[in-house]
């Protein structure tokens, strides 16, 4: 472009604008910002991936994404039609959604049917029915990409409504032990009936007090 101008001006001749090539050349200037972007996030997630899931820094991966959100989002507004831009976009996203539900995931309260009633609600098994048959487990190798493969930011939902029954599970459990530890030291004494010389069994006011309390 640059020698059909000085050639041109030579010989006094009108030159086109050449505004397609300008126009490719910003294009291309503003793929190349865009699939950095793209490299340099995929790049994170990836290495996150390889994390062991109960390790997961929900927080400061969530902080990390919200950051590429706000970076995305700052990227020349003509991106923002691509396809690429859009993939981009709805990948930080999900992840974003995804680390909530992993969040969510990490509470004590969850035990192995819940990891099973989680798996039942995904996608990923509703396209497999065989899968159905596999038992789930989760352990200290488990890592975050095998929790993403469970598309959890499409059932954020139900992670929420599992967790929430699970929470409300192990309170009941701690109850009853703590029932079951309450009664195993309580004690009946035996009474001998005044008119039939039977032994009959009696409960102290502490008993009785206890009862009426563990009933509510």
């Amino acid at each position: 472009m640059a020698q059909i101008q000085e050639s041109a001006s030579l010989f006094e001749v009108n030159v086109p604008e050449f505004k397609l090539l300008k126009q490719c050349r910003k294009e291309l200037k503003l793929l190349k910002q865009l699939w950095d972007y793209v490299h340099l996030v995929h790049s994170c997630i990836n290495d996150w991936k390889t994390t062991p899931w109960r390790k997961v820094d929900v927080e400061n991966m969530d902080i990390e994404c919200k950051k590429f959100a706000k970076e995305i989002r700052a990227l020349d507004k003509e991106m923002r039609s691509w396809d690429t831009y859009t993939c981009l976009e709805a990948t930080v996203k999900n992840m974003v959604t995804s680390l909530r539900a992993v969040g969510e995931l990490q509470n004590p309260a969850i035990r192995e049917r819940h990891w099973k009633q989680l798996m039942s609600s995904t996608k990923t098994l509703a396209d497999l029915p065989e899968a159905y048959d596999v038992k789930f487990v989760m352990d200290q190798g488990t890592t975050l990409a095998e929790l993403l493969a469970l598309n959890l930011h499409e059932c954020e939902d139900d992670v929420k409504t599992i967790v929430d029954k699970a929470v409300k599970e192990m309170s009941m459990e701690k109850m009853l032990r703590e029932l079951q530890t309450t009664w195993a030291a309580m004690e009946f004494y035996q009474e001998t009936h005044s008119r039939t010389g039977c032994s009959l069994l009696r409960a102290s006011e502490k008993l009785i007090e206890t009862l009426e309390e563990n009933q509510e």
